[in-house]
């Protein structure tokens, strides 16, 4: 998930299993990917990639699992 303000372009195509998602203009992107975690349904595994710390508190408190974006990024490029 990126903050999408600016964004003119179609997001790129994910490694598979993997979504790319913008919000709207003017939507935080820590706002959706809260939202994301929260609608999942009790007990699915979600991880959250994210170096935001307030984001990692808010999305553990929901259940979901974070780790650092490098993480992401390193799997992302095997």
């Amino acid at each position: 998930m990126f903050d999408g303000a600016g964004v003119i372009t179609a997001p790129p195509r994910g490694s598979r299993g993997v979504r790319v998602l913008f919000s709207d203009p003017g939507v935080l992107a820590d706002d959706v990917i809260r939202d994301l975690v929260a609608a999942e349904p009790q007990g699915r595994p979600v991880v959250v990639a994210t170096s935001d710390r307030a984001v990692v508190r808010s999305v553990r408190r929901s259940g979901a699992h974070a780790v650092p974006s490098t993480l992401l990024l390193t799997r992302l490029v095997r």
